[in-house]
């Protein structure tokens, strides 16, 4: 199947007793109620897909099965298995975009990947986030929420990095091994650590100087 007849990715219709309300108040990222029965449905759904897909071993066959579950340019994307997410629709992928085995999406609101972005093994990206007292949260019935996560073109994250709600990274950045990302990172800066902080400048001419 060509990309032009692939299925656009997006969430099923509803069916009897189902409603989008829970739905469009997560994507909008304002509080709604994950237990919602349309919501339950459709995670069960795409987790069969995502299963399915990631069983197949050979890249370019698995892409052209992800060009209808996830977002993708023309360009080349390579998603390694295992892939794990919650809808894959919130995700967008620019062109020639490396997505490392073991990462993890939480994409209960956008996750955007800007083109030529490498994205080492064991990543996990969080866009979900709930109230901060117990009294609020209320178990697995309170409400929940979510923050979208940008992610520029030409960056690099190192293994195992931790991209918390909200944040965005901007063009030419690099994100070391490891790191746990609270703050927003700097086009062309070098972050590490837990939390991560700026450690190196990138310049225009390809030059690296260190930050005290």
């Amino acid at each position: 199947m060509s990309s032009s007849a692939a299925k656009k990715p997006g969430p099923p219709s509803l069916q009897d007793g189902e409603s989008y309300t829970q739905f469009e108040l997560m994507i909008a990222g304002k509080p709604y109620l994950a237990g919602d029965k349309y919501l339950c449905r459709l995670r069960d759904e795409q987790a069969d897909t995502l299963w399915t897909i990631n069983q197949e071993r050979n890249t370019d066959k698995r892409m052209a099965l992800y060009k209808s579950f996830v977002n993708m340019k023309e360009g080349k994307v390579a998603i390694m298995t295992p892939f794990t997410c919650e809808y894959g629709f919130n995700i967008t992928f620019g062109d020639d975009v490396y997505i490392g085995p073991n990462c993890q999406f939480l994409d209960v609101c956008p996750i955007i990947i800007g083109d030529r972005t490498m994205i080492a093994a064991n990543c996990q990206l969080y866009t979900p986030t709930h109230p901060l007292a117990p009294e609020e949260r209320n178990g697995l019935q309170g409400p929940e929420w979510a923050k979208p996560i940008t992610i520029g073109h030409d960056c690099w994250l190192g293994g195992g990095v931790i991209l918390v709600p909200g944040i965005t990274v901007g063009d030419g950045a690099v994100i070391g091994a490891g790191s746990v990302v609270t703050k927003n990172v700097e086009a062309r800066s070098v972050v590490a650590g837990n939390p991560a902080r700026v450690v190196k400048r990138i310049a225009a001419d390809g030059t690296v100087r260190s930050v005290p």
